[in-house]
This record gives C-alpha cells, sequence and structure tokens, in this order.
C-alpha cells in the first residue's frame, strides 16, 4: 500500500511538472493553523473571469465523527455565500468564477465544543484556457503536434483532478501522523507518571520496612 501510494505520488507530480510546468495561472498553497473557538479565518482571493478554485480542508484533532467546522465562500463585494461546506471532519469546495471579482475564503468554528481546533488547508487557483494558451505560445505546431497538444487539452484536467486526490490522501496521512503523535505523547506522560510512583512507593516501602524492624540499643552505666 504504502509503495503503491509512493508510486502515485512520483507519477502525479512528474505528470504535473511536464503539463503545467511553471504556470503563471497556476497557484497552489497549504498551511496549518488553529482555529481558536468562536472565531472566523478568512483568505481573500482575486479571480479572473473562468478561474477554477479547489479548497479543501481537514480538522486533525478531530475525535469524534460530528466534529466539524463551516467552510465557505463569499464574495467580497456584496457579501452573499456562494457555497458552503458542513460536513464532519472535512470538507471542500470548489467554484468557476464567472466574471472577475474578489472571493473570501472564510473558515469559522461555531460548534458548542470548546477546544481548539488544528487545522490542515489546501487550495489550488488555474485557468485552465489560459494555461492551455501558454503552451501553445511556446510550441511550433505541425499535424503531430496538434495530435499531441489534443492529448495534452485532456492530459491537463486529469493531472488537476489527480493533484487533488493526492492532497487529499496527504490530508488523511497527515491526520493519521497527528493522531499516533498525540496518542504516544499520551503514552510517555502515563510512563514517566508510572516510572515516578513505583520509584517513590519503593523508597516509601523501603523507608517504612527499615524503621518497622529497626532496634534502639540503650547503654547503661553500672
Amino acid at each position: 500500500m504504502l509503495l503503491n501510494y509512493l508510486w502515485f505520488l512520483l507519477f502525479s507530480n512528474t505528470l504535473i511538472i511536464i503539463v503545467l510546468g511553471d504556470s503563471d495561472h497556476l497557484r497552489e498553497m497549504r498551511f496549518k493553523f488553529w482555529l481558536q473557538p468562536g472565531t472566523e479565518e478568512c483568505y481573500h482571493e482575486v479571480l479572473d473571469n473562468g478561474t477554477s478554485m479547489y479548497f479543501m480542508y481537514e480538522i486533525l484533532n478531530a475525535h469524534t465523527n460530528d466534529n466539524s467546522i463551516v467552510a465557505y465562500f463569499r464574495n467580497a463585494h456584496n457579501g452573499s455565500i456562494i457555497a458552503v461546506s458542513t460536513t464532519p471532519q472535512r470538507g471542500h469546495l470548489e467554484i468557476i468564477a464567472n466574471e472577475t471579482t474578489v472571493i473570501d475564503i472564510c473558515m469559522t468554528h461555531a460548534q458548542a465544543d470548546t477546544y481548539v481546533k488544528y487545522m490542515s488547508v489546501f487550495f489550488h487557483v488555474y485557468h485552465i484556457e489560459k494555461i492551455l494558451a501558454s503552451i501553445k505560445e511556446v510550441e511550433h505546431f505541425d499535424n503531430s503536434s496538434m495530435n499531441a497538444h489534443n492529448a495534452l487539452d485532456s492530459i491537463s484536467h486529469h493531472v488537476i483532478l489527480t493533484r487533488e486526490s493526492l492532497m487529499e490522501m496527504e490530508m488523511l496521512n497527515q491526520k493519521d501522523l497527528y493522531l499516533i503523535q498525540e496518542n504516544l505523547s499520551w503514552v510517555n506522560r502515563w510512563a514517566v507518571i508510572h516510572i515516578i510512583l513505583i520509584i517513590t512507593c519503593s523508597l516509601f516501602q523501603t523507608f517504612f520496612i527499615r524503621r518497622l524492624f529497626q532496634t534502639s540499643t540503650k547503654y547503661t552505666r553500672k
């Protein structure tokens, strides 16, 4: 399973480099942050007409299936809500802009629980038509290259979808790693506490047993 995942990771990243390269029309961002109870975090993105945006999040420290936040896209100009996600533990949003606008990417922790949410976030913004146009500008086409380019159009779309699936797998791995580290820290704490208790009890037992069997000697003068 791990070997298959590594091959998938290598293959998908190689395709992205070959097909998209260092395109000015595709941007990716990944980061983690703590979302406090009763707070909202928003990020702003300027989208040109025809630009696609895919947003994905994962609550790394979600302990139950009903842990969730509210994530949504909001039009920064008029405040209208464009898309909302309230699915437990993880979710995603996507949009294709039909005009040039500013979009707020917001996450709010309005649940009844009072513990902080540790969030992992990924989103990418791309304009597939501009990406393909930039590829055409640097290539001289004959019949054979045109056929290759038509195939490349289809591959570009599938590569982007593959990238989204890849990021979802990475987020799940991040969550598993976080939970393992949390459990390991608790195990280490309990181990240290038990060691201290064992040593303390041993010292007390030794002290009291010695006191129990200790006999006092008195010398009397004749």
